[in-house]
């Protein structure tokens, strides 16, 4: 049994999306659907990777940001 999912991206966004999926050789919709499944399996989890100077401000280093829900993701922009 499937089911439907609807949520709302900017337009700009989406046909990006489109475009670098077609360029892959697959539909947005597959790589939706993948990317869920994949989530839902534990196989990737979300996060968000970002440059910030040190302490000492001489280096940079990576940190990962994780968040609860998309929503978290949003607020935080």
């Amino acid at each position: 049994m499937t089911t439907q999912i609807m949520f709302k991206i900017d337009s700009k966004i989406k046909k990006a999306a489109q475009k670098r999926a077609k360029e892959q050789g697959i539909a947005l919709s597959d790589l939706f659907q993948s990317t869920t499944r994949d989530f839902a399996e534990g196989k990737i989890t979300l996060g968000i990777k970002r440059e910030e100077e040190n302490w000492q401000g001489k280096s940079k280093k990576n940190f990962l940001k994780s968040y609860g829900s998309a929503d978290a993701i949003y607020d935080s922009i």
